[in-house]
């Protein structure tokens, strides 16, 4: 072994050790930190204002828990059309948000949307906590029959009656459904868009996981803690998870000759067997490795899937396929004018 090699070891293993030690010193401390925060969550510290949906006489048996954030208040044009659908498909709204300007407000108490003004912090399992939690304080969370739990990080399409959508809220069976699934990091639903039924929200298994998740981290414990641990929770309880349009069978559709017929009714054929061969390209590692909502977007939204990944249209810095070039042009898929107030772009300099 060459003096490099011995010395590029030997600062390795000193950094592992000094790391070791750090962690070791204030492991108690951090432990101390965190159920002091977790006694905070569960007193609802962070919990600002809330008003329920609904009137005073409305039953909360079929709810929807929607996370959003933006940073001045807005409350987004394609926002309020997915919120308006579910109303208008009897469901009862109770807003998650750090902040709604009086524009939003107004439209909420329209639609009689409720909303709970929370302190920004936990993405949206963070909020979902404060949610049930403030539910479960409040006495409401045991006439829920089914519970829906959505975030604003995926872009509804336009014809929400021509997807899956539809037969996503109409679920009543014991399982919990979700539009895609992952064996990333651990079998789980996308959580961008989860159907609870109600037997399960009176689990003690489920009372604890709201109790002592850690909801203040940022997106490695949402997604850890959150989307992967919540359905790996859900598997060891004996629970099924459903997703109405699988990974595998997206693996599958990738190589299809129906694939190819689908991209030629949006693109050209140069164009439809360039995206194929894009697609296909990611059949050389495991579907492990493969998060669908992200890499198979395009096949996803072909299949019925109602909902357009958010990063993928705003940075998309891994440059997978962009899905608006199949649905940029599609009047029943995205609303053009929907996107300029949908979108945060990253700031990348200009040309010139």
């Amino acid at each position: 072994m060459g003096f490099r090699s011995v010395l590029k070891r030997n600062l390795r293993l000193g950094l592992n050790r000094s790391q070791a030690s750090w962690e070791r010193m204030i492991g108690p401390i951090q432990a101390r930190r965190n159920r002091d925060r977790l006694r905070s969550i569960n007193a609802l510290d962070r919990i600002q204002e809330v008003r329920l949906p609904g009137t005073d006489s409305s039953k909360l048996d079929h709810l929807v828990l929607f996370s959003h954030f933006h940073p001045r208040g807005w409350l987004q044009r394609c926002i309020r059309r997915e919120l308006a659908d579910l109303r208008g498909r009897g469901w009862q709204v109770l807003l998650l948000s750090d902040h709604l300007d009086a524009a939003a407000l107004a439209w909420c108490d329209s639609q009689e949307i409720g909303w709970l003004r929370r302190r920004n912090e936990g993405r949206d399992f963070g909020a979902f906590q404060d949610g049930w939690l403030m539910l479960r304080h409040r006495g409401l969370s045991e006439s829920i029959e089914r519970l829906v739990m959505l975030n604003d990080s995926v872009y509804p399409v336009v014809d929400l009656e021509g997807s899956s959508w539809p037969m996503f809220l109409d679920a009543r069976d014991a399982s919990v459904v979700g539009f895609s699934d992952s064996f990333q990091n651990g079998y789980h639903l996308q959580s961008y868009a989860l159907n609870l039924p109600g037997a399960i929200l009176q689990q003690p298994w489920w009372e604890s996981y709201w109790a002592t998740y850690p909801g203040w981290g940022g997106m490695t414990i949402a997604i850890r803690d959150g989307e992967i641990g919540l359905s790996q929770l859900l598997l060891h309880q004996g629970v099924a998870l459903r997703a109405l349009h699988p990974v595998s069978r997206l693996r599958a559709q990738l190589a299809s000759a129906h694939l190819l017929e689908q991209l030629q009714l949006h693109c050209s054929k140069e164009a439809s067997q360039w995206i194929q061969q894009q697609l296909l390209s990611t059949g050389l590692s495991s579907l492990n490795y493969v998060s669908p909502a992200h890499y198979w977007a395009i096949p996803l939204l072909l299949d019925g899937c109602p909902f357009l990944k958010r990063w993928l249209m705003e940075s998309n810095v891994n440059q997978m396929l962009d899905p608006l070039l199949v649905a940029g042009g599609q009047v029943s898929l995205v609303d053009p004018d929907e996107l300029v107030d949908y979108l945060r772009p990253p700031v990348t300099g200009f040309a010139g």
